[in-house]
């Protein structure tokens, strides 16, 4: 296992801050992250943020195949010795995000490889850590089983809350829906250069093989969702009623509630997965005789 701090030294690397980078430094974090992902070399690894390769390092030994997404340029020459040393590595310099993960990734190395098993390993930076969460999840990749996030401990309260909790939102449902989440350990600023003012946590996303609830439409689904958490301080009722791209007005909300057995005063963050799915199926007029 290399050190960061002389990787950083050798290749003159400096923290950009714009891009949220916090290169890990502490091995044993790296190995507690890959038992977490489960690795074995039936494994298609897609690694996000990659840094200087810490993680790449150690994931080539136990993987089949890594393919790690590294917006940096200037990470590549670090990166491009890992790739050297390990005949099943690949690098891509591009923002996630941009990445068809489908096309440039599964299709050229899962059965190409004979791999059975994809699985997402992160070291997420905090600004953008929820869209690339939610694009990976409503991606819905063949063969993914496991995702394994680090990211600020907020953020990790947040994907794995239950329901009336204040870190109970629209994040929390959304990711209960294609998974079922958990904690696996934090990780304190002193683990990272340059340390970071909060905590982090490694968060695991076990996917699942099929959805926790039947839906009618599940895209109004998960706007009834985000409209239920866009105004907290309001009751349920007003918050969808004033979301347009809802459309329904506040006495269908009240209909809807009195069917499911709900107080007409609730608020969103009382609401179950299984019940928001109950409450956009009676909402959604797509499907009314």
């Amino acid at each position: 296992m290399f050190n960061t701090r002389d990787k950083m030294k050798a290749y003159d690397v400096r923290p950009i801050k714009s891009l949220g980078q916090n290169f890990l430094t502490d091995s044993d974090v790296v190995e507690n992250i890959l038992d977490t992902a489960e690795l074995g070399p039936e494994d298609l690894v897609i690694e996000i943020g990659p840094g200087l390769g810490i993680m790449t390092d150690a994931m080539a030994e136990r993987a089949g195949f890594v393919c790690a997404v590294e917006i940096d340029k200037h990470l590549m020459e670090p990166l491009g010795v890992i790739k050297a040393l390990h005949s099943n590595v690949e690098i891509i310099n591009n923002d996630i995000l941009k990445v068809d993960i489908k096309k440039e990734i599964v299709e050229k190395y899962l059965e190409p490889l004979g791999l059975k098993r994809i699985k997402v390993v992160a070291n997420l930076p905090y600004y953008i850590t929820t869209p690339i969460i939610m694009s990976l999840l409503e991606m819905e990749l063949p063969k993914l089983e496991k995702m394994v996030f680090m990211v600020q401990k907020e953020v990790g309260q947040r994907m794995t809350a239950k329901p009336g909790g204040k870190d109970y939102g629209a994040l929390s449902v959304s990711v209960k829906y294609f998974s079922e989440s958990s904690i696996a350990f934090i990780v304190p600023p002193h683990c990272f250069i340059p340390q970071p003012g909060v905590d982090s946590c490694v968060v695991k996303l076990d996917i699942r093989k099929e959805a926790p609830f039947e839906l009618k439409d599940r895209d109004y689904f998960f706007k009834v969702v985000k409209a239920s958490f866009s105004q907290r301080r309001k009751m349920l009722t007003n918050s969808l009623a004033n979301a347009s791209y809802i459309g329904v007005d506040r006495q269908k909300v009240l209909e809807a509630l009195s069917v499911m057995g709900k107080d007409e005063k609730i608020r969103g963050e009382t609401l179950s997965p299984e019940e928001f799915g109950q409450l956009a199926d009676l909402l959604c007029k797509k499907f009314e005789n």
